[in-house]
């Protein structure tokens, strides 16, 4: 068997996107991760998956909602990505600014594309859980390069 450091620095050399996972706690207040297990999964209907640990606030409040956002980051919200990345409780500050879709989702201010999806099944496997949502709302920010996570730091195109 391959052991989890082997293998997460194998997953180390797959470049990703980085998104920025949001739904609502109990209170209504905005919560979220950053995520790079993001992927399509049908176009008709469109469905969108994401992975969750199950050590996350966020897995517990998307559960409770049965909601959540995905936040597709540009290179120039690198900080944003390292403040989601982080636990709730050693955030400081807020790097960012957001608003609430029509769903009720918050959608990060600047992000290239934003997807607000309604879970319609989640899978256990491991230590995540695989949620699918049905794409419900969409919209596009400004066409601006993504921000990308490859060999566990985030990086730009073009970058060495």
């Amino acid at each position: 068997m391959v052991s989890k450091d082997d293998f997460r620095g194998g997953m180390a050399r797959f470049a990703t996107g980085v998104t920025i996972v949001t739904t609502l706690d109990h209170q209504g207040n905005l919560h979220g991760m950053t995520a790079n297990s993001f992927t399509s999964v049908s176009l008709t209907p469109p469905l969108a998956l994401v992975c969750v640990d199950f050590r996350t606030h966020t897995h517990n409040y998307i559960k409770a909602l049965g909601a959540f956002g995905v936040n597709i980051l540009s290179q120039e919200q690198e900080e944003i990505g390292g403040y989601f990345a982080r636990k709730p409780q050693d955030r400081m500050g807020t790097p960012f600014q957001h608003h609430l879709s029509e769903m009720g989702l918050p959608v990060i201010q600047g992000s290239i594309a934003y997807f607000g999806c309604r879970v319609v099944d989640a899978h256990v496997h491991g230590d995540h859980t695989i949620y699918i949502g049905s794409v419900d709302e969409m919209a596009l920010g400004n066409k601006a390069n993504p921000l990308l996570y490859y060999e566990s730091r985030f990086t730009n195109l073009g970058q060495a």
